[in-house]
């Protein structure tokens, strides 16, 4: 677990905070995002958890203990750290960038091999094809799942990721964050997760905290609470006004509680994986107020009335 107490940060010759008594828990195995305008110090609080920046005043515990309790060199060998610019070193293979940690742990050579392999399968790229590749000969998108693989490289149980999927188009952007939410299942790590982008809090967060200027704290709780119960103005303006969509994006047409669908020929079919609100949107692209879900070989009825009892609002056209 990690635990903000009334930590702040303000630099010398300055009287204006950047990050202002922050306190707030991350939970095992939870993914909390920071987000917020440009300047309200998401990236120096998540730098502050590692000790890259040290905090004014306040502490910081990470399973109780101070994280001042240790070296800053040894702390940050036991946090994995992903950015946007992935940082790989140009000069060393895929396979010795992902050992890097591991070497420097002192790792023997066949364990930091096998972890190698582990771990660029787990992020979808064969071992074989790119252990002995170099970063320039890998498109961004597999430069970034890299850069993620050699994060988790000594099983870190806590990874601070620092926009790590901002530098690449937007489809790469959306499959990269599928892949890392499946791989967050299975590890299940304690993420601190930076990003401009409220969508993406949504998407990759467990709790969400958004920061305001001066490093304050507007809200920190869950992106359905966020959603449903903004409690400031500027929460709400933040998230924006399509909240409502927004929430639909937090369930999957699968996950739904649907009646059979008996005598639904000829309605469009829309698939169990996908979130109610991209499956809203197929309805409304095929002009039809209900559709099939199928999953698992069973056959549901999707209507505008289910969708809307998620909200408790209106969402669709009326025949």
């Amino acid at each position: 677990m990690i635990e903000f107490k009334e930590v702040s940060k303000t630099y010398p010759g300055t009287d204006t905070s950047v990050v202002n008594d922050l306190s707030f828990e991350v939970l095992d195995g939870e993914v909390c995002v920071l987000v917020g305008p440009s300047g309200c110090g998401k990236t120096t609080t998540m730098r502050m958890i590692n000790r890259l920046i040290e905090p004014t005043d306040g502490e910081i515990l990470i399973d109780g203990q101070k994280n001042t309790s240790m070296s800053g060199t040894q702390l940050r060998r036991k946090i994995g750290y992903a950015i946007q610019q992935i940082g790989l070193f140009p000069h060393r293979t895929i396979a010795d960038n992902i050992a890097t940690v591991p070497g420097l742990l002192g790792w023997d050579k066949r364990r930091i091999r096998e972890r190698v392999d582990e771990l660029l399968e787990l992020v979808g790229l064969d071992p074989n094809d790119y252990r002995a590749r170099y970063p320039a000969e890998l498109s961004g998108g597999q430069q970034q799942r890299v850069g993620v693989a050699r994060a988790m490289a000594a099983d870190p149980p806590i990874m601070l990721m620092d926009e790590p999927f901002g530098a690449v188009d937007p489809i790469t952007r959306e499959r990269l964050q599928d892949e890392f939410l499946r791989i967050q299942q299975n590890i299940k790590k304690t993420i601190v997760f930076v990003t401009h982008d409220i969508d993406e809090a949504i998407k990759m967060g467990d709790k969400i905290a958004i920061l305001k200027q001066g490093g304050v704290l507007a809200q920190y709780d869950t992106p359905e609470n966020i959603l449903s119960s903004p409690n400031s103005e500027f929460v709400s303006s933040f998230v924006g006004a399509d909240r409502v969509l927004k929430r639909l994006a937090l369930t999957r047409v699968g996950e739904m509680n649907l009646e059979p669908a008996n005598g639904a020929d000829g309605l469009p079919v829309i698939d169990g994986r996908l979130t109610v609100r991209d499956a809203l949107s197929e309805l409304l692209g095929a002009g039809s107020m209900r559709g099939v879900v199928e999953k698992n070989g069973e056959r549901r009825l999707l209507t505008i009335e289910a969708i809307e009892s998620l909200t408790g609002t209106g969402v669709g056209p009326r025949e």
